[in-house]
Formats: structure tokens, C-alpha cells, sequence
């Protein structure tokens, strides 16, 4: 009898208080692998002046436009088991910097808007116009930190992680983001 007793006190207090999380399923994020929380896409102008040298005569110009599609987000591979403490129902993950996940120029978004040929001068070809699309791609990734896409993937990227562990029945979950090495 009092076995029994004890048994069904054993029940009732553990029956009642909050079940603690699945702790096996921690690693589970892992998996996702590169996790892009933010896509832009950046449209540019590019325009080059081609002065004539001393030997040639004429001048050209050339306007082209393009598109690049842009994703932020964090490589969860990166993840080590030491960036995740869990304390009960309290989580703390230390997520690796955010970074640029994709960057792609649509060929079919490449457009030339104005060439301009005069004297005795050739018309751009295209490995010229290559050339000229490799300093637009540049100068984007230059200015990418104005677009605001990698604050907005670290925001994202917190929140996506706090449902992911309060899913899992993680009451507090705390989220720090590594900072990159480039400050």
C-alpha cells in the first residue's frame, strides 16, 4: 500500500510540474545548414568613359544596367556543441557571424542602355563589358553594408532560432550573434 502511495505521489509531482525539453534535439539546427534569413535584390548603373588615348581618335561610352540578387543569413554548419548551453528550461546559443549567403547577377537582367561610338573607335565587346560588369559587382558588395540586408538577416535569424527552441519547449531562449572578424 504505501508503495502504491508513493508511487502515485511520484505521478502527481511529476505529472504536474512543466516537462522539461527534449535536450536530444538541441543539435537538431544544425541541419538546416546556411540559413538565408534576408534577400535584396540591388539594381545598379554602371557608365564608363573610354577617352581616347593620344594615338587613337574618338571617344566611347557605355550605360549598362543589372540586377544582383543578394541573400544574408548564418551557416548553422559552422555551429559548434559549445555555443549552446542549456540550463533547465533556459537555452543560450551562440550563433557564427551573419554573412552574404548568395550573390548572383541574372544574365537576363543585364541590360546596355547607351553606347556611344564616335570617331574611329569599336564598339565594346564582350569581354569588355565583362570587365565593366565585374566593377559593378564590386562596387555593390562595397555598399552592401548601406543596403541594411545583414542587420535584417541577424533579426531574422534571432527570431527564427527562438521559435525553433521554444518549439522544441524551451521557455527562455537567448540568442547572441558572433561578430565577424572585419571590425
Amino acid at each position: 500500500m504505501r508503495s502504491i502511495l508513493s508511487l502515485i505521489s511520484l505521478i502527481v509531482l511529476f505529472g504536474c510540474s512543466n516537462p522539461e525539453p527534449d535536450n536530444s534535439s538541441i543539435y537538431e539546427v544544425k541541419n538546416i545548414g546556411v540559413l538565408s534569413t534576408s534577400e535584396y535584390t540591388v539594381g545598379k548603373i554602371i557608365q564608363l568613359d573610354d577617352k581616347a588615348d593620344w594615338w587613337k581618335f574618338g571617344d566611347r561610352k557605355i550605360l549598362i544596367s543589372c540586377k544582383a540578387k543578394i541573400k544574408a543569413g548564418i551557416n548553422l554548419l559552422e555551429l559548434k556543441d559549445e555555443n549552446i548551453i542549456v540550463e533547465g528550461n533556459k537555452i543560450t546559443i551562440q550563433l557564427p557571424p551573419v554573412q552574404i549567403t548568395s550573390f548572383e547577377i541574372d544574365p537576363n537582367t543585364v541590360n546596355t542602355e547607351v553606347e556611344d561610338i564616335n570617331g574611329f573607335r569599336m564598339r565594346f565587346n564582350q569581354e569588355e563589358k565583362n570587365k565593366i560588369l565585374r566593377l559593378g559587382e564590386r562596387s555593390i558588395r562595397e555598399k552592401i553594408e548601406e543596403t541594411g540586408i545583414l542587420k535584417e538577416a541577424e533579426r531574422n535569424a534571432v527570431l527564427f532560432i527562438q521559435e525553433f527552441y521554444k518549439q522544441l519547449g524551451y521557455e527562455e531562449v537567448q540568442v547572441i550573434i558572433s561578430k565577424s572578424g572585419k571590425e
